[in-house]
């Protein structure tokens, strides 16, 4: 489940301007404290070591998994490589976030003065075993439309309004929220660089109702809802929903294929034919095009229209993604709702559209809303350059195209988004007196041992809820925060545990004898 507050973000970087050099001297200087408190010297080793080892394969759940799957079960029956999250491609986004930072803040790595980095592989442990339960497992970059039942029976219980199973307005909002809602607070946003706190509408993101995006990724269990998308009422003027039935064929081609599409088309296997990723339609034939010339367009004509071969060859069904097995696009009278929760903070009446709906979530911890997008190009991106910083992505505008964090040309930011989550909401946490930084180092400290929970149950709450002590799903308890439940707390257990055994093998030496002892 998404956490209840958005997850944030802000960025910088810093420059490369030669330094003069340091006078002579009998003993060499001090290492160089980075602007948190962390330490240059500690974040170039950690980099080293992890850019050292052999590379991790990242997994994802096999669309034929069990519900009791988890990481510590065998691959033959619950897993298979991810095709979304790649050991380099993280390492290249924490280089960038440990060593060089953003709006003067960077990934906590050691101790000011040390090079000791064994409290930043613990908190890269701690990052790495949510991003595994939030979105690795479901090889997820853009948010799924996971508007099931269950979901629409939880806003039913909080008296919201249910709204429709997999609706396209999902894209809006899910479980009652209004993504686009998650603006920037009232009182501006603050910049850790200067100090100065900015108004929220110089950072935060603009609605643009004309905005046209398709998400890179999706679900692929079968019939699976295909992605999400937004579009303006006057292409899509009522949000139809999805109906997993029916059957696409997928092998083979049409008895009279070739001759309603011209080459290559003709003689391609059914399921190779579909729009997308994201805005792309090279996998649809120019037959097809000529009436429904994108994604938003082709889902407008395929509404009510079923699924099998006639309706794939006419171009109005089963080509809503690759190797599309079954599911199409259903009609409601007015517009197909999205569940609503209007009294909270970032929730709104039901949606029945998709105009303005570009926010959902993208990346290994979600970045959602106006707000965050907007903070990841007011610190990193085109803004950023606009405003004579050192941009770490000067040529990303993340307010026109939020679908970048997910697009095969920048692989790094996917991760780089949920750093600079972390950076920006997990770190700098401190809650009637608890300090994550304080649990990180208490944890490295006691001894590193997986068994003792301290440090992912804090991350888990931060995370999930918002709030450290959050109760555990199932076991319930005192909510200090109003939150709810830590979803799936025991599974992110495990995986820090896992992936705890990846990374303490390169423990500097005196730590890892600490840990054999």
């Amino acid at each position: 489940l998404p956490p209840p507050l958005p997850p944030p973000a802000s960025l910088p970087d810093g420059g490369d301007a030669s330094p003069p050099p340091p006078p002579v001297s009998l003993s060499p200087p001090p290492p160089a404290a980075l602007p948190d408190g962390g330490d240059e010297g500690g974040a170039a080793a950690l980099v080293l070591a992890l850019s050292s080892m052999s590379p991790y394969q990242f997994r994802k759940l096999k669309t034929t998994a069990s519900a009791s799957c988890n990481i510590e079960s065998p691959t033959g029956a619950c897993w298979e490589d991810s095709e979304q999250y790649f050991w380099a491609d993280m390492v290249g986004a924490l280089e960038k976030m440990a060593t060089r930072g953003v709006a003067g803040r960077t990934f906590f790595a050691s101790a000011a003065g040390s090079s000791d980095y064994a409290v930043g592989l613990a908190n890269l442990a701690a990052f790495l075993a949510q991003t595994m339960q939030e979105t690795i497992q479901y090889d997820a970059c853009d948010e799924n439309n996971w508007s099931e039942q269950s979901a629409l029976d939880m806003v039913s219980a909080k008296g919201g309004s249910p709204g429709e199973i997999y609706p396209a307005s999902a894209a809006c909002g899910q479980l009652g929220q209004s993504y686009q809602s998650y603006s920037c607070p009232a009182g501006g946003v603050l910049d850790p660089d200067t100090g100065e706190t900015v108004p929220p509408e110089e950072v935060q993101c603009a609605v643009d109702p004309d905005m046209v995006v398709v998400a890179q990724t999706s679900a692929q269990w079968y019939g699976a809802p295909p992605p999400l998308f937004c579009a303006p009422r006057t292409a899509v003027p009522e949000a139809p929903r999805w109906d997993v039935s029916g059957w696409c064929p997928t092998q083979g081609t049409s008895w009279n294929q070739a001759e309603e599409w011209a080459a290559p088309f003709g003689s391609m296997a059914r399921g190779s034919i579909h729009f997308g990723p994201a805005a792309s339609t090279a996998s649809v034939p120019a037959e097809v095009l000529a009436s429904t010339p994108d994604y938003p367009s082709y889902v407008v004509g395929s509404v009510d229209q079923g699924t099998g071969d006639a309706c794939l060859l006419d171009g109005t069904c089963c080509l809503d993604k690759d190797n599309q097995r079954a599911g199409s696009w259903r009609s409601c009278a007015g517009g197909c709702e999205n569940s609503a929760l209007p009294e909270l903070n970032v929730g709104s009446e039901a949606r029945t559209d998709v105009e303005g709906c570009c926010w959902w979530g993208r990346g290994a911890i979600q970045t959602t809303g106006v707000c965050n997008f907007g903070k990841l190009n007011y610190f990193a991106g085109k803004k950023a350059a606009q405003r004579g910083k050192d941009a770490l992505f000067p040529d990303v505008d993340f307010c026109a195209n939020p679908g970048a964090i997910c697009q095969p040309e920048y692989p790094e930011l996917r991760w780089f988004s949920g750093l600079f989550y972390w950076l920006n909401d997990v770190q700098p946490y401190d809650v009637r007196g608890e300090r994550y930084l304080d649990v990180l180092r208490a944890w490295v400290d006691n001894g590193m041992d997986p068994s003792d929970h301290s440090l992912v149950d804090f991350a888990s709450g931060v995370v999930n809820r918002g709030c450290h002590d959050a109760p555990f799903e199932g076991i319930g308890g005192a909510d200090p925060c109003g939150n709810g439940e830590i979803h799936a707390w025991e599974e992110r257990r495990m995986n820090f545990k896992h992936i705890w055994g990846v990374l303490s093998p390169l423990l500097p030496t005196r730590r890892r004898s600490l840990l054999l002892q």
